[in-house]
């Protein structure tokens, strides 16, 4: 049996998703050739667009060849953010930021360039007061999207 490679996946996806806004978050090949596709976009991923990468890529392979199983779906909530566009599409959403230093900052994303991003947070409930933090990027060791659930 001939693997399947991180290279050739990534290779099949990259020609599928060319000049749109999707971009790949992951590609993972695990033995047996698993497969799993982590897709992300500036606009977000849709099912449709997920099931439209997977067929692309089990018309390019040969099951007859190589046996595989596959997994194309989007890049999910509580994965480390990797890529700069992936800061700036989540502008406006909480984010839990550790530094290398092993600093925890949690807070609304306000504003990212290349340089720092900028969290607000609440510090009182009663007079509502807000600080922010900036936080350098070569300082960041994960930043991930946080669930917030409001109770009223």
């Amino acid at each position: 049996m001939r693997y399947i490679t991180v290279d050739l996946i990534t290779e099949l996806v990259n020609k599928k998703i060319a000049g749109t806004d999707l971009f790949i978050g992951e590609i993972k090949v695990k033995s047996g050739n698993i497969i799993y596709v982590f897709l992300d976009g500036d606009c977000g991923v849709t099912i449709e667009r997920c099931a439209d990468i997977s067929r692309y890529i089990e018309h390019n392979l040969d099951r007859m060849k190589e046996d595989f199983e596959l997994h194309v779906s989007s890049y999910g909530i509580g994965q480390p953010l990797k890529f700069f566009r992936q800061y700036k599409n989540a502008i406006g959403k909480t984010l839990s930021v550790v530094t290398k230093e092993e600093i925890k900052y949690v807070g609304k994303l306000l504003h990212v360039d290349e340089e720092k991003i900028v969290l607000e947070k609440s510090v009182s409930k009663k007079n509502q007061s807000e600080v922010q933090d900036e936080i350098p990027f070569q300082t960041v060791k994960t930043a991930k999207i946080e669930i917030v659930f409001n109770h009223k």
